[in-house]
């Protein structure tokens, strides 16, 4: 891990009556002692994945961006829970990838993930393409955790690996669905907010065959998108979770910086409503944004909604730990 270049990119107040995020962080070289409730930041900038997918690169930038974007906001919603000790936030840097393989990078992250989980963090990965997702899944595996995924998406990233051995951006969760005995619940891996025209229809009953749920942007407006968000977790919350957001999933008007944008897709609201819903959640096990690619972004806007999903997800994180002291 890397941690020499953070800091071009957390924003510190010189007022102490407007705390930031980037006041609060904790960097440190190496996943440290935690106590209370923490969370870790870790960054993965790499598009090796997004190029193998024939996806438009750009994405290895995205970590930086997000941070540069997350440490400017207002530390309000988790500053009593910080300072009381009750939650902790750190950024222990970015994987160097350069030189190496994607097979490296995860086996890097895959030891990373394991270490943080082990002991006691909540690991919030900074991607890179949606491939990051396959190490943390591994991690869990490992871990014999019985778990649940929530992949939020408008993809389904079920496509086979390449010559049956090369993982990409797109294979990350049939990696998951092709292990026997994994720890994966029953009905255990949602597909949320999948659009009928992104994914092929082997696709999706590749998801069906394999015991995952597959829930339609169409089907989750009927319902309500919260309402049905709130029960997919439900049906897992027994287990641990792993929360995977793919940037792609919001309308490119909110998100255009990704590496396949969708011209239709969530609104901010509605899935910051659902992260906060996800950190309240004890079960929560790890989180990870993917996708961010400054290369096409316009003034910042993808990288800056990566950074307030994140806050929703930390304040959500922060309500829990006022629940219980």
């Amino acid at each position: 891990m890397t941690t020499e270049h953070l800091a071009e990119v957390i924003f510190r107040s010189s007022d102490p009556q407007d705390q930031r995020v980037g006041d609060i962080v904790s960097v440190v070289s190496s996943v440290p002692k935690m106590g209370g409730v923490a969370c870790v930041v870790l960054g993965v900038p790499q598009h090796i994945g997004v190029e193998r997918n024939h996806g438009r690169p750009g994405a290895a930038r995205g970590p930086m961006e997000i941070r540069r974007s997350l440490y400017k906001l207002s530390a309000s919603s988790m500053l009593d829970a910080i300072l009381s000790g009750a939650m902790q936030l750190f950024d222990v840097g970015d994987i160097e990838t350069t030189g190496k393989t994607l097979e490296q990078i995860h086996d890097e992250l895959y030891d990373i993930v394991v270490d943080v989980i082990s002991s006691g963090g909540i690991p919030i990965v900074l991607g890179g393409g949606h491939d990051i997702a396959w190490p943390t899944m591994h991690a869990l595996i490992t871990l014999r955790r019985q778990f649940g995924v929530v992949n939020i998406d408008a993809h389904a990233d079920v496509r086979p690996l390449h010559d049956n051995v090369r993982a990409h951006s797109g294979s990350a969760f049939r990696q998951l669905l092709t292990i026997k005995n994994s720890g994966l619940v029953d009905k255990g891996l949602i597909e949320f907010g999948l659009q009928s025209v992104s994914v092929s229809a082997a696709h999706l009953k590749y998801v069906a065959d394999n015991g995952g749920q597959v829930l339609m942007l169409d089907e989750i407006r009927d319902r309500g998108v919260f309402p049905s968000f709130r029960d997919a977790v439900d049906s897992i919350i027994s287990s641990q979770m792993y929360v995977s957001l793919d940037m792609d999933a919001f309308a490119s008007a909110y998100s255009p910086g990704v590496s396949a944008p969708s011209a239709d897709g969530f609104t901010p609201a509605e899935i910051g409503q659902c992260l906060r819903h996800v950190g309240r959640q004890k079960n929560l096990a790890a989180f990870d944004v993917v996708e961010v690619n400054p290369d096409f972004d316009i003034d910042g806007r993808t990288s800056k909604l990566a950074g307030v999903m994140i806050m929703q997800l930390l304040s959500g994180v922060a309500e829990r730990t006022k629940l219980h002291h």
